[in-house]
This record gives structure tokens, sequence and C-alpha cells, in this order.
């Protein structure tokens, strides 16, 4: 126990030391005049010799030359450190005529390491690769003399350059094999640079391995390179951890909550690869240890960046994000619809129906929706937090981003909430937002934002001003279709013209019914020239299943059997993907609704012929439907059937076709019953009696049509 305390003390203490050391010549280095070389954030090692202790080494040679390379060598760290840097590309290479490989290795190679980071930073200037061969090459130069002459420590500091530069050239590419062998030559020095000895160089390189198994997992193999930069990066945290257990505070720490940030980070981008709920919590765990040393007075860009990361985290946990915007209207407005229905559900105090309760389990908030509506809160007080430093005039970028996911956590609050103020902020953010990005300068992120605010206005339609908010909705999606067009943006043309189609629906509920409801079909057919049965078979389904409502819609007012014949073809289409096998209920919802557009086609034309259709489609539909599983759609299916069988025998087989009509009558009422159904128990009780009737020569041939509004999926 004794001999450990003591290893950890001395750990510290060099670490500390080593730490002060470095810190003191940055300060130094700041007293200088401006201009001066300021030391890197990734610790490249750098060697600059003092002549005095290698003189001995020169005594043989001529005076003269020995002293015009030792001035040439000193403009050449001169120059560097004023970042002159092809005048000390210059003088160093003066130098290497007289500090040659065969006379003078160990000055050679530390001139050849000198040089290499200088061409290090004429890359980071120019972005061309070309200086970074050059820095590999004089690298590679001092690494095998190093390694001839035994210089492990010179050998260590060499690979770790090396691997820099790999690195570099690995963000400028984005080629795989350069970050491969940053990381080959990164643990290379870690060969050489242990913990107990170079507790500083140990952290760092292990943070700068991280940081490159992070880049390699945006290439291949994700989850492993993933996993390897936590573990590098936890193994840069070591020595920060044993300096809080002797000291009882954080040292150093900037350097420590620059770890904590990339860590969580890691985990952020495995939490999207990986669904499980412990990455989103690692992340969230190690973005809140850096807000702990990175605060808003001393820090405030990093703590901006960092409630940022967490404001997306939580929006993640909703469902959102990646694509930057709220994408299908429909499935808010459901979510609002719900939300409705469970706040309008009636009084506990009251005896409920069967058909109250389940209607009311559909729509209750679960534990589920607390947690959605708790992460969408915290996702909104990040976002509020990183504005605090995103200012429209310093960071305008940034500052268009978060009020962008700003507006989406509001707008999905809204659909959990219901409430017209997180609509109005939501609105008001992206109105934010479009400061900065407009049709000109930012056009893509111009149609992202016009999206969710068409979006937002959508949502508040359903509880105020519907059709001014309808009207705006419609505007926003015109702005965005400027950008996104059928030939570049294929998918978010088909998107908007898809929730362009629905909108116009619920416009031609207010008003111009016929007009709206044309427009409604033109918008999905547009939708249908990217969302074709064999590349997008689900979107493809779900566009036609929405062009039957809108041809339903227009046969009440036109009466025109055309839009019937149009429903039913559009239902047939979405069949060829919504299968009995793979998509039962979906099934047996087309069925139900194809027999219900049958047997309203059968009093314009064909009508025993289409009868059999409508019968043939509700059997369809009970091949999903049974009575144990689904006893409430059963019921009506078997209620639509007797509808149809009793109007086929007003055509044909009378006795026959009555029986049928009456068996699926009892089928119903096993569901339906006094207690519990007792609108629809006496409907049908209506329609036994009006067939008995019939039968016995009271009623001969009339026309009626009693039937009880189906249950859709």
């Amino acid at each position: 126990m004794l001999t450990e305390l003591l290893f950890i003390f001395t750990i510290a203490i060099a670490f500390i030391l080593v730490y002060r050391i470095r810190l003191r010549r940055k300060k130094e280095d700041k007293n200088k005049k401006t201009g001066e070389r300021v030391a890197e954030e990734e610790a490249e090692f750098n060697l600059n010799p003092s002549f005095s202790i290698i003189k001995k080494d020169m005594i043989k040679e001529k005076i003269h030359p020995i002293k015009k390379a030792e001035e040439w060598f000193e403009k050449g760290i001169e120059n560097q450190n004023f970042r002159n840097f092809e005048k000390a590309i210059e003088y160093y290479s003066k130098a290497l005529n007289v500090f040659n490989k065969k006379d003078y290795p160990y000055l050679y190679a530390a001139i050849q390491n000198n040089m290499g980071a200088v061409y290090r930073e004429i890359a980071k200037q120019s972005k061309l690769t070309i200086h970074l061969y050059k820095a590999i090459d004089v690298y590679k130069e001092a690494l095998s003399i190093y390694k001839k002459l035994d210089y492990k420590t010179e050998a260590g500091m060499v690979q770790n350059n090396l691997a820099l530069v790999y690195k570099q050239l690995g963000e400028l590419t984005g080629e795989k094999n350069f970050f491969k062998e940053a990381a080959k030559f990164f643990k290379e020095a870690l060969k050489l640079y242990k913990i107990e000895e170079y507790p500083v160089e140990y952290t760092s390189i292990q943070n700068n391995l991280g940081e490159v198994y992070k880049e390699l997992a945006k290439i291949s193999n994700k989850k492993e390179n993933l996993l390897n930069a936590i573990k590098a990066y936890n193994e840069a945290l070591k020595i920060f951890n044993i300096l809080t257990k002797m000291f009882g505070k954080k040292m150093f720490p900037a350097e420590y909550a620059n770890i904590q940030k990339n860590i969580g980070e890691t985990y952020l981008s495995l939490s999207r690869i990986e669904n499980e709920k412990k990455n989103v919590f690692k992340a969230i765990e190690y973005l809140k240890n850096a807000l702990k040393v990175y605060d808003i007075e001393s820090d405030p860009k990093e703590y901006a960046d960092i409630h940022h990361q967490l404001g997306e985290i939580y929006l993640s946990t909703v469902g959102v994000f990646g694509e930057k915007n709220l994408k299908e209207i429909i499935h808010y407005i459901r979510d609002m619809k719900k939300e409705r229905l469970r706040k309008s559900s009636p009084n506990k105090g009251k005896k409920k129906s069967k058909k109250e309760i389940v209607e009311e389990k559909k729509y209750e908030i679960d534990d589920e929706q607390r947690t959605k509506q708790e992460n969408l809160y915290n996702a909104i007080e990040a976002y509020k937090e990183a504005l605090k430093v995103y200012n429209l005039q310093e960071y305008p970028l940034e500052y268009a981003v978060t009020q962008n996911n700003l507006g989406m956590a509001y707008c999905v609050l809204a659909g959990i909430t219901r409430d017209k103020k997180d609509l109005y902020n939501a609105i008001e953010a992206y109105k934010e937002a479009l400061k900065v990005y407009n049709l000109e300068g930012y056009p893509k992120e111009y149609a992202i934002t016009q999206t969710n605010l068409s979006v937002a206005y959508s949502l508040l339609s359903e509880i105020e001003d519907r059709e001014e908010n309808l009207y705006n909705a419609i505007e926003a999606y015109k702005e965005a279709l400027k950008v996104y067009n059928l030939q570049e943006y294929p998918l978010e043309y088909a998107t908007a013209n898809y929730n362009l189609g629905m909108i116009y629906r619920l416009l031609s509920e207010i008003e111009d019914r016929e007009e709206n409801l044309y427009n409604a079909i033109e918008a999905y057919k547009e939708a249908l020239k990217v969302y074709n049965l064999q590349e997008y078979p689900l979107e493809y389904a779900t566009a036609n299943k929405e062009l039957v409502k809108i041809y339903f819609d227009l046969f009440e007012i036109t009466q025109d059997e055309e839009n019937l014949y149009n429903a039913i073809e559009a239902y047939k289409e979405a069949l060829k993907v919504y299968n009995l096998q793979e998509y039962p209920l979906e099934y047996a919802e087309i069925q139900t609704n194809i027999g219900i557009a049958y047997r309203t086609l059968s009093a314009y034309s064909d009508t025993e012929k289409n009868l059999n259709k409508s019968i043939e489609a509700f059997k369809e539909a009970l091949k999903v439907y049974n009575l144990e599983e689904y006893p409430l759609e059963y019921a009506a299916v078997q209620n639509n059937l007797g509808i149809s069988y009793r109007n086929l025998a007003m055509v044909t087989d009378m006795i026959n076709n009555f029986q049928n009509a009456m068996r699926a009558y009892e089928e119903a009422l096993k569901v339906y019953t006094l207690e519990d159904y007792p609108r629809e128990y006496a409907m049908l009780q209506n329609n036994i009696g009006n067939i008995y009737a019939i039968l016995s020569g009271l009623k001969m041939k009339i026309g009626f049509e009693q039937g009880i509004p189906m249950l859709t999926a």
C-alpha cells in the first residue's frame, strides 16, 4: 500500500513540475513581442539542443563553418518561433550542409525534427498535403537516426510527431489509411512514454489517439473505433484522477474538461449507432463533468458548445434530429389529437362504458410520454443556455442552428402539452433562425427551417385560427420548394409535397373544398414521382392511402362514381405493399374500406357485382380481425358485412343472403352488448328486426341502410 502511494505521489509531483515548467514557458512566450511562435495544443515535441553541451562533438572541425552553422541553426529556431516558416527552412537547410548525417548524427536528427514541425505549420496555413509529405520524410529521417543511436526518448518524440502529421493528413483528405498510420505511431510512442516517467506526454498522446479513433469511426467500424476512442480518453484521464485523489480538487481543470468533453461526444456518437440508454446517460454525464469547469464567464464558447450538444442529446432521445427537420406533419398532429382526447375524457367519478375505457387507454399519458416531455424541457433549457453566448452578431451560424433546434424541441413538446405557447415559441425560434438562413446564402438551411416552420403552423391550426395558420403552413412549404426541386432534392421534394397534400385536405374542410382537394391530389401525385413502389414501398403505400381519403371526400361533393373507382384503385396500389403476411393490420383496414367503397359504388352501377366484391373484401379483413384479439374491429366489419349481404338480398337470392346478413349481425352482437355499446346494440337489433319484417312480408324491399361508423386502425 505504501509503495503504491509513493508511486502515485512520484507521478503527481513529476506531472506538476513538468506542467508548471511548460506553463512558465508559455507565459514567457506571451511576454515576447507579437509574432513569436505559440505553443501548439497538440503536444508536438521539438529538440532545440544547446550548443554549450554539444561543442565537444565539433572540435575536429574548422571553427569558421561550425560557427556559421551554429548561427544558421539559431536563425532557423528564431524564424520558426516568429512563424517566418520559409526563412526557417532556408536556415535549417544551410545548417544541414555542415551538420551532416555522418559527422553530427544527433544534431542532424534534431534539425530534421524541427523542419518537420515547420512543414506541419506551413500545411496548416496552406491546407496543402505536399508540405505534410515533406514533414513525413524529415521525421522518418530523424527517427532512423535516433533508433540507430538508441535514443529512445527522442525516438518516441518523433513517433508522436509523425502520428500528428498522419492525423493532419487524415483530416485534410478523409482517407482512412492516414488515420491508421497515426494510431500506429501514437501506439509506438506510448511504448516509450510511460505514465510513470512522462505523465504529461502520456496524457497528451492518449488524448490524441482518442481523437484519431473518433475520426476513424466516421469512416469504418464505427462501434469498434468509438470504443477504442473512449478507452484512450479514459487513459488520458488517469493522471487527473490520481491528482484529484491526492489533493482533493481538480488539478489542471482546462485539460481535464477537454477530455471529459471528448468522452461525452464519443458516447453521443456511440448512442446514434447503438441505441442503448446507457450511452446517452454516459454522454450526458461526461459533458456535465466538463461543465463543472467550463463556465459562461471564463469559457463562454466551450460553455455554449457543450450546452448545444446536451440539447442535441435530449432532442435525439425523443426521436428528433439527424435530418435537422421534423419531416412528416401527420405524426405530430396525431400526438396533439391524442392529447386533446386525453384531456377531454370523462370525469373519473362517472361510470364509464367499455368503449369509453378502451378509447381512453389509447390516449392516456404514460411514463414514456412523461420521460419524453422531461427530455424536451431539458433540451429547451440547454439550448437557451447556449443562446446566452451564441448571439446573432458574433456567432450567427451557431445562433441559427440553435434556434432551429430550439424550435423543433418546442414543436414536439406541443404535441404532448397541446399548449399554444410552445408553438408560438417554436415559430419565433424558426423566424430567428431565418435571420441568418436566407434563400441566397444558405438555401438548404433556409428550406429546412421553412419546412419546420410549416409544421409549427400546421400544429397551431389544430388549436386556433385554423384557416390563417394553414395558409401560413402552405406558404412556408412553397418557400421550401424554391430549394427542394425534383432533380436535386428528390426526397425532400417528395416529403414537402406529401405534407402539402395533407394541409390542402385540412384546408378543404374550411373553404373552397373542391379546389383544395384537387390541390391536395396534385401534391400527392408530385410526391409519388419520387415515392415509387420499388424504392420507397412504404411511402408509396401511405401516399396512396391518403389519396383514397381525398377521392372519398370528392365523391361526397360531386357524387361522381369515378372518384370511387379512383379510391379503389389507390387502395389496390397500397395493397401491393400492405399484404396479409407482413402488414396484417394495414391489410385488414384497407380491405374493410375497399368493402365500403364497393358497397357505395353498387348504388350507381353493377349492383350485384360490386356487392359481391364488397363482401369478398370484408371477408379478407376478417382473416385478421378476430373476436379475441380485435373485438371492436371484428364487430364493425361483421356489421358492414351484414349490411352488404342485406343489400345483396334485395337484388338476388333473398332468403340465403338475409340469413348470411343475420349471422353477421349476430356475430357483431357478441361485442356490441346492451351494457357496453347501447347505441350500436340498438342499431343492430333494428337491422335484424327489419330483416325479419321483410321475410314475414311486412316490409318488402325497403331501401334502408343503417350503418355503424367504421373503426380504422
